[in-house]
């Protein structure tokens, strides 16, 4: 399987200019902002920069943050990010990061199975690992819906905003998700 990846609702794939006030869009927002590693300029100009940087990159490259574009199929619009970086020994870390009116329909959900899926089968991953604040129980419970158990908190681990906030991390291994698929 190449990109881009599909899904029942989704598209999962590389960023085009002709995304820009889509990404424009839900960058913008704080929601967003806070919970993303891309530092993503909100501005049509840091929106080009973002998109020009994630096309030098080769699909997955080793330590590059790389960022695919959520596209509905229903309208072509783009209503976020996914992202999964590849690191030494096989391990992976995934994130996402969806426009606010667009979270609750299970669109982050149905992306992130596809792409840790496409991980696993595709690129040979062990290990796929998630952190988020402890703060942050939307994304923690989606990566429970995943499969993907709880392994640490790092306490006080990030300073944003004015406060300290714990840290957690999930992670699954490439085992538990066959069995999880078999089964499931």
């Amino acid at each position: 399987m190449a990109l881009p990846i599909t899904t029942e609702r989704l598209v999962l794939r590389r960023y085009t200019q002709d995304d820009l006030q889509d990404v424009l869009e839900f960058a913008s927002q704080a929601s967003v902002a806070r919970v993303t590693s891309a530092n993503i300029e909100p501005t049509e100009e840091g929106i080009r920069r973002y998109i020009d940087l994630q096309n030098s990159y080769q699909p997955f490259e080793k330590d590059k943050v790389f960022d695919l574009a959520i596209e509905r199929k229903e309208d072509g619009k783009v209503i976020g990010l996914l992202t999964l970086i590849c690191r030494d020994h096989r391990q992976g870390t995934i994130g996402w990061a969806l426009g606010a009116e667009h979270r609750g329909h299970g669109y982050a959900t149905e992306a992130a199975e596809a792409l840790m899926d496409y991980g696993f089968r595709s690129l040979g991953l062990h290990r796929i690992q998630a952190d988020t604040s402890s703060g942050n129980s939307d994304s923690w419970r989606l990566m429970e819906r995943l499969g993907m158990r709880r392994e640490a908190q790092l306490r006080e681990a990030v300073y944003r905003e004015g406060e300290w906030l714990d840290t957690y991390i999930y992670a699954v291994l490439a085992d538990e998700w066959r069995e999880t698929k078999a089964a499931g």
